[in-house]
């Protein structure tokens, strides 16, 4: 029992983690239609930042996170003006491939400047001690990570239900053609959804830098593996977003745990498959009806 509660702590963890970066996929998907397969790099880039702002320069993390999430939310809105914005109603296609292009720029960057070899994750920003719940014992990482995690997840749903922004980009996000003539900029809104989703995921990189084991090029991975979080809860749902991460990240922990390690991607793409067979929407996601 003790293990399994084990696993099942870890699980939330991890999912918290996953239901950020699903929920920045959500949220570039839904604003623009386009799947960004460059957001476990950005989530690599808040990993490695943190490892130069908490390590190298002995910064405060709550401090540095503010600086890298300012940063890559420039990198993002930046993305979305140099290079989204030009490709706005070309072939699906082409638009995913440019993602995966700005993914290889960022890993290549990466290795240029930190090199290939992997580094020790960081220790000292946040305490490494625990506690124990009916005898099962509780890291204060992994209860900072789910509790900044949360937080950031509830500020951008109170941002997306209550802000003007958030209405804008929700009235996009349902009908584009409808919110353009009502006034609303849909380049603006797209600019936004990119700094966001970016910030979601920078934000995510930094809190794993602090539970990941090492800090190397094999983080982006951390992207894929938050894809079928995304696509379980459905593309356009922000509450299936942040449910599917949770689901994936407990699954993959209880497969690692009860099964082994090298079947925790089987799982959750596993579940992914299952889930789409049965409602290719996701379990949240709204299906197109089109009318002949």
């Amino acid at each position: 029992m003790d293990k399994f509660l084990i696993l099942l702590l870890t699980g939330l963890t991890v999912g918290s983690i996953y239901s950020m970066v699903a929920l920045g996929f959500v949220l570039v998907f839904k604003s623009t239609d386009v799947l960004n397969f460059a957001h476990g790099e950005f989530l690599m880039l808040g990993s490695y930042l943190a490892l130069t702002f908490l390590v190298s320069w002995d910064l405060n993390i709550w401090i540095s996170i503010l600086i890298i999430a300012a940063l890559i939310c420039a990198l993002g809105v930046g993305i979305h003006f140099g290079i989204m914005r030009p490709l706005i109603g070309q072939p699906l296609f082409s638009v995913v491939l440019v993602t995966i292009g700005i993914a290889i720029i960022i890993r290549a960057g990466l290795l240029i400047i930190y090199g290939p070899l992997e580094r020790g994750r960081i220790t000292q920003a946040l305490p490494q001690s625990g506690f124990d719940v009916a005898g099962v014992p509780v890291p204060w990482v992994n209860m900072i990570m789910f509790v900044v995690a949360a937080l950031s997840v509830l500020v951008f749903l109170l941002f997306f239900k209550m802000t003007r922004i958030g209405l804008q980009m929700r009235a996009v996000a349902e009908n584009l053609e409808a919110a353009a003539a009502m006034g609303v900029s849909p380049n603006s809104v797209f600019a936004t959804s990119w700094g966001i989703g970016a910030v979601m995921a920078a934000v995510a990189g930094v809190l794993y830098a602090n539970y990941a084991p090492v800090i190397d090029l094999n983080l982006s991975a951390i992207g894929l593996r938050a894809f079928p979080a995304a696509m379980i809860g459905g593309l356009d749902s922000v509450g299936g977003a942040i449910l599917g991460g949770l689901i994936v990240g407990v699954l993959e922990q209880l497969a690692a745990g009860y099964i082994g390690a090298e079947y925790r991607d089987v799982v959750a793409f596993g579940l992914m498959f299952v889930v789409l067979m049965v409602r290719p929407f996701g379990f949240f996601g709204k299906e197109d009806v089109i009318r002949v």
